[in-house]
């Protein structure tokens, strides 16, 4: 279903258009490779919420409730997780409170999409599936089209539980949105799939990730809230994809860069049209340091305008990029490498630290830190045990160093300091690299302990 009709320049080289939007949706097996979008998550707990005034009556003698916390502004839903088979059988049946009057009762039941296993089981990683489509009620339209969601949902059984009756489940639920705006663009002859995504699931288009800043003392850190995404089909593959390098989701704002150099963007106000512009005043050109030709990723946060920070996501080529003159800081990147005869690697990474920003001129060098070379940061903390964590026979003797814990932890840091989190490797960046093996050695040089980061 295409929106009201709009001028389409005959190219963009030079002059701007406005291009109409398409309504869209995915599948379920299309929702978890849908690039970008955080959406709107809630815990699931016990106690069931204030919001739910009336509900079905639950098989399982044990469900679980929540309701979406991410966006004040937005729809705050409640929901339920239910077990349709009963007990310790599987929390199969999710209703959520699309609109939002408190009574599940006319509320379908999502079903349930990915299944991996329904047996609960202790573990220490949380178990996904997915539930969907979830449909919005009637009246809530964009482009002619009726917006769905799917939920993902993590669970696992609480410590001291094999079925989770004893000890509780612990978990969330994230909404996110199976639905986009989608056009084609001609750039200098050239054509390219783009979208507008509700990256943060409120049912409204054109919210900017907004900052949030957190710590004490001297060192403050920030992040930036979840808002509504670009995709861009930077591929040429027809699809909209999350891939390792997560090249074809952009944080929605006033520029999108589709090239080396960055158009103005602009949401009509109907939602029905995207006004591209050519961005035509001076760039600041930015050499990468110390390896450059390594990042593949880029996204800076700009001081535009004064005191407001927005976050732009720009192309990097040969080790460099071009942006607006401006106050700047760093915040993700990704970095990719390849031995000769090797297997492909990369590592991505965020800076949380609120730097001291720094300022891009036209006509001038710019540089910027980030990326390898990585360092390897480890700390190890050794206590003495809690009774319980000793077997029954055992007698602590405090002058040896076998019958204490050490804590081991460690971080990979790159030029600029940020930490390293998401690591792949192999073709197409679909494996894991092998995790770092840390050895524990006494006073004497004798090895007390070996084994790698289990956990992460």
């Amino acid at each position: 279903m295409v929106c009201a009709a709009a001028v389409i320049a005959a190219g963009f080289g030079a002059t701007a258009a406005n291009y109409p939007l398409t309504f869209k949706t995915v599948t379920a097996d299309q929702i978890s490779k849908l690039p970008g979008g955080y959406g709107a998550m809630g815990d699931l707990r016990a106690n069931k919420p204030a919001g739910i005034k009336k509900e079905p009556k639950a098989i399982s003698r044990h469900p679980l409730y929540g309701e979406t916390r991410e966006d004040e502004s937005g729809p705050r839903y409640v929901f339920r997780l239910d077990e349709s088979k009963g007990d310790g059988k599987g929390y199969d049946r999710l209703i959520v409170d699309m609109n939002q009057n408190g009574d599940l009762t006319d509320d379908g039941v999502a079903p349930r999409d990915t299944d991996p296993a329904d047996a609960p089981r202790v573990s220490s990683a949380p178990r996904p599936a997915w539930f969907g489509p979830i449909q919005v009620p009637a009246g809530t339209e964009f482009c002619g089209g009726r917006p769905i969601f799917f939920a993902n949902v993590y669970l696992r059984p609480m410590a001291g539980s094999a079925s989770g009756e004893s000890g509780g489940y612990s978990g969330y639920v994230r909404l996110k949105a199976g639905w986009y705006l989608e056009t084609t663009v001609n750039l200098n002859g050239a054509e390219q799939k783009i979208a507008v995504y509700d990256g943060n699931g409120n049912l409204k288009l054109g919210d900017l990730p907004e900052p949030q800043t957190y710590g004490s003392g001297t060192e403050k850190r920030w992040y930036f809230k979840p808002g509504d995404a670009f995709f861009v089909d930077a591929d040429g593959s027809g699809a909209f994809e999350l891939g390792p390098l997560d090249l074809e989701a952009r944080p929605f704002g006033p520029l999108l860069c589709l090239g080396a150099t960055p158009c103005k963007a602009a949401l009509a106000a109907d939602g029905k049209s995207l006004r591209l512009e050519p961005y035509t005043d001076p760039l600041a050109e930015v050499a990468i340091e110390p390896r450059g030709d390594q990042v593949r990723n880029l996204t800076l946060a700009w001081e535009h305008p004064a005191g407001k920070w927005q976050l732009l996501n720009t192309p990097v080529e040969k080790g460099r990029v071009q942006v607006p003159p401006g106050r700047y800081r760093f915040y993700y990147c990704a970095v990719f490498g390849q031995n000769s005869g090797a297997d492909p690697v990369m590592a991505s990474a965020n800076q949380s630290v609120q730097k001291t920003p720094f300022k891009f001129e036209a006509g001038k060098a710019n540089t910027l830190r980030c990326g390898a070379p990585l360092e390897v940061a480890a700390q190890a903390q050794k206590r003495t045990p809690q009774a319980y964590e000793l077997p029954r026979d055992s007698k602590p003797d405090p002058r040896k160093d076998s019958e204490y814990i050490v804590r081991i932890n460690a971080n990979f840091h790159g030029a600029d300091g940020e930490v390293y989190s998401t690591f792949a490797k192999g073709p197409k960046l679909a494996g894991n690299p092998a995790k770092p093996v840390f050895r524990v050695l006494g006073a004497d040089g004798k090895e007390l302990a070996k084994g790698n980061l289990e956990f992460g």
